[in-house]
C-alpha cells in the first residue's frame, strides 16, 4: 500500500489544557480563600472571586475585611498574571496553526509539482472518499480538489494531497497538475458544474482520460458530448446491484469478489499489451498464457475499442490490445514478469 501523505497541524493542547487548569485553580483558591477568611457561602465567595479576577469595578458582595482586602490584592495580582499567560498561550497557538496551515499548502503545492500520470478528483464527498482511497491503495497518486475549506480539511485529515479551490476554474485545475495528469474525475453534485469541469480540463490537457458522475441520462449525454470519455450514474448503478442481488445472488457475490482490491483467492484485471512484447503479434494458441500463467482470458479489446468475448484460440494479440484475464493475483503478477522478458510467455 503506497505511504499515505500526511501534513499534520502544530497543535499545542498540552499548553492550552494547562492554561484552562491554571484558571480553574485561581478560581478554586480564591472561591476556598473567601470562606475561610469571610465565612461567606460558596456562591458569594465564587462571585467575588470571578470579580476581583476581572477587575471589573463591581462593588463587593460583602464588606471586606483587612485580611479579605489583602487577600483580594493578592488574587488581583495572580488573576492578572495568569490571564496574561493564558492569553499569550493562546495566541502562540493560534499563530502556530496559521503558520503550519501555510507551511502545510506549501509542502502540498511542492510535492504536487512533482506528480505526473496522477488521477485528480473533483469534490469531496462519501463517493469520492471511497473512489480516492480505492485508487491511492492501488498505487495511483491522487489529488483531491474542493471547494469547501471542509472538504479540503478532510481530504489533507485522511493523507491525500489536496487543492482548495473550485474545480470549474483553471487556477485549481492546474495547482492540481492537470497538465501532467493522467485522469480526471468529476463527482461534484451538480451536472452543471460537472459540465464546467469538463469542457475545463479537456482545453488544458486534450489527452486527459475523464470519468464523470452523472445524476440522469440526459445528463449522461451532455457530459459525453462535453468531452468526458465515460460517465456514470451512481444510483443507477446502485439499483442494478441491489436487483441483481436478488436476482443473482451468487453471480453477485462473484464479481464482487473478482473485481474486489482487497481479494486475494480470485481476480479479474486488464493488460495492456505493450510494443515489441513476447506475445505481441502472436495467436491466444501460440502466447499460451493458460498454461504459463494459469490466466483465462475472458476478452479480447482492439486498439479501436472492438470487444471480443470468450475470444477463440485463434485471436491475434497486438501491441495495443487489452486482454481481459481472470485469476489469482499471484498469476496476474507472474503474467506482468513474463510479458517483460525475452523468453515470453512460452
Amino acid at each position: 500500500m503506497p505511504q499515505k501523505h500526511t501534513y499534520p497541524y502544530v497543535t499545542d493542547s498540552k499548553e492550552i489544557a494547562l492554561a484552562i487548569i491554571a484558571v480553574l485553580s485561581i478560581l478554586i483558591i480564591g472561591t476556598t480563600g473567601f470562606r475561610l477568611i469571610e465565612g461567606w457561602n460558596t456562591f458569594d465567595s465564587l462571585y467575588m472571586t470571578v470579580l476581583t479576577i476581572s477587575t471589573v469595578g463591581f462593588r463587593e458582595v460583602h464588606p471586606l475585611s483587612d485580611h479579605g482586602r489583602l487577600f483580594a490584592i493578592f488574587l488581583i495580582f495572580l488573576g492578572v498574571s495568569t490571564a496574561t499567560a493564558v492569553f499569550t498561550t493562546v495566541a502562540k497557538a493560534l499563530i502556530q496553526q496559521q503558520v503550519t496551515r501555510v507551511f502545510r499548502r506549501q509542502r502540498m503545492d511542492e510535492t504536487i509539482e512533482r506528480l505526473s500520470s496522477h488521477t485528480i478528483i473533483c469534490g469531496y464527498g462519501r463517493l469520492s472518499r471511497i473512489t480516492a482511497s480505492v485508487l491511492q491503495e492501488s498505487g495511483l497518486g491522487v489529488v483531491i480538489v474542493d471547494s469547501g475549506e471542509t472538504g479540503f480539511e478532510r481530504a489533507v485529515a485522511d493523507g491525500f494531497l489536496a487543492v482548495h479551490g473550485d474545480a470549474t476554474s483553471e487556477d485549481a485545475l492546474l495547482k492540481a497538475g492537470i497538465k501532467k495528469a493522467a485522469r480526471l474525475i468529476s463527482l461534484l453534485p451538480k451536472d452543471s458544474d460537472n459540465l464546467y469541469v469538463i469542457l475545463t480540463a479537456r482545453e488544458l490537457n486534450p489527452d486527459l482520460y475523464i470519468i464523470s458522475r452523472s445524476e440522469d441520462e440526459t445528463g449522461e449525454k451532455r457530459l459525453i458530448q462535453a468531452g468526458a470519455d465515460k460517465v456514470t450514474a451512481p444510483y443507477r448503478i446502485g439499483g442494478h446491484k441491489i436487483a441483481n442481488s436478488v436476482l443473482r445472488p451468487y453471480v453477485t457475490d462473484f464479481l464482487d469478489l473478482a473485481v474486489s482490491n482487497s481479494s486475494e483467492s480470485l481476480q479479474i484485471e486488464e493488460i495492456l499489451i505493450p510494443k515489441g512484447c513476447p506475445i505481441d503479434g502472436v495467436t491466444l494458441r501460440e502466447a499460451n498464457i493458460r498454461k504459463t500463467a494459469n490466466v483465462i482470458i475472458v476478452a479480447v479489446i482492439s486498439e479501436s475499442g472492438e470487444m471480443i468475448f470468450n475470444p477463440s484460440s485463434d485471436t491475434v494479440i497486438k501491441s495495443g490490445t487489452t486482454i481481459i484475464g481472470m485469476g489469482l493475483k499471484q498469476e496476474f503478477e507472474k503474467l506482468q514478469s513474463l510479458l517483460t522478458t525475452k523468453e515470453g510467455v512460452q
